[in-house]
């Protein structure tokens, strides 16, 4: 009788605490389903003439609203001086992309002078946490300098006279934003979350992730490029459904042998996602300068961050497993949120 009432009271106190957990999913899912965003500033400085090209992605030119808008934004975010003087834009171009991303192309005349000041304060007109990387740059594509903007970061200048050009690609920076990317994408780290926590040797947890790897790294190069194309209106419910899968996977299955089979599938799904951030910055079909080092350069930042996160919860995982009685009852906790907060996710993307 004892261990009866015993292990009636685990389960309330189980289900109390999925309940809880359950609400808080759902009050902070909308939070986390979105990147806070990355826009491009492209500003290319000639003998004649100075060209920016601000670049939304589709997401973010929904949210500031039509193309009068839109210009409206840009003239009272972006100034271009030159030596003190502000130049004043000859024309106004925007256009879009197959993935509904929005380009505003400003022309200005080139006036004397070498101390050159780009501010744009477009991170501050949309949500918290938007970033913006700012190039500024010669006519031939060479680079000059690079900054990332956010909310509280609106600018830099350059001495174009002192500066020396580089033409080569900045793999740093593309390392960096590959890892920003994955720590940021709240969905991507779930879905790998998901995966691993019912298993139970490291050989499985590499052959997973490896899965994961080739997969994604397959359709990142061939949405960068162009080759492949699919909205994102069709990619963000297939990552939330994937989500939600893995998730009652692993209430049906226990540590299922062929999950890297179901993990290369979905990571070819994640590598489109993945590819949006490289074609908001102009990078792949249609945009300047090179494409292959950037698109090693950030698909290699994504994978130190998601084997960093895999090394670190992976233990984890297997520590409170080890202390749950019955073993089951981690992954089965941890799956209902998974499939609670992919469902949402898939609800939200799709209405």
């Amino acid at each position: 009788m004892r261990g009866t009432f015993t292990g009636r009271g685990q389960l309330k106190q189980l289900a109390s605490a999925l309940g809880a957990a359950l609400i808080v999913v759902v009050s902070t899912a909308r939070l986390l389903a979105h990147d806070p965003g990355l826009s491009s500033l492209d500003v290319r400085v000639g003998d004649r003439e100075v060209v920016a090209v601000l670049s939304l992605a589709a997401s973010d030119a929904r949210s500031v609203g039509n193309e009068d808008v839109i210009s409206a934004l840009v003239r009272d975010s972006i100034v271009l001086m030159l030596d003190g003087r502000r130049l004043v834009p000859l024309t106004t171009r925007i256009s879009s992309d197959a993935a509904g991303g929005v380009h505003v192309q400003i022309r200005c005349e080139r006036l004397p002078g070498s101390q050159f000041a780009v501010r744009s304060t477009v991170a501050r007109r949309l949500p918290r946490g938007h970033r913006e990387l700012l190039s500024i740059g010669a006519e031939n594509g060479a680079t000059v300098v690079e900054r990332m903007l956010d909310h509280d970061s609106s600018g830099t200048a350059v001495d174009l006279s002192t500066v020396a050009v580089s033409s080569r690609p900045p793999v740093a920076r593309f390392f960096l934003l590959g890892v920003e990317h994955i720590l940021t994408g709240y969905d991507h780290l779930l879905f790998l979350a998901s995966v691993l926590v019912v298993l139970r040797r490291w050989r499985d947890v590499i052959q997973t992730v490896t899965a994961f790897t080739v997969a994604h790294s397959i359709t990142l190069a061939l949405a960068t490029t162009g080759v492949l194309l699919i909205s994102g209106r069709v990619t963000e419910p297939l990552i939330a459904a994937s989500i939600v899968y893995v998730g009652f996977e692993n209430l049906v299955r226990t540590a299922p042998a062929s999950r890297w089979k179901v993990t290369f599938a979905f990571g070819l799904v994640h590598g489109l996602g993945f590819a949006g951030v490289l074609r908001d910055l102009g990078v792949g079909a249609g945009g300047h300068g090179g494409i292959i080092l950037p698109l090693a350069s950030f698909n290699a930042g994504v994978e130190a961050g998601q084997m960093a996160v895999a090394a670190g919860i992976v233990p984890v995982f297997w520590w409170l497993s080890a202390r749950s009685s019955p073993r089951f009852q981690l992954a089965g906790a941890w799956s209902l949120l998974v499939i609670a907060a992919g469902a949402y996710w898939f609800l939200e993307r799709i209405v």
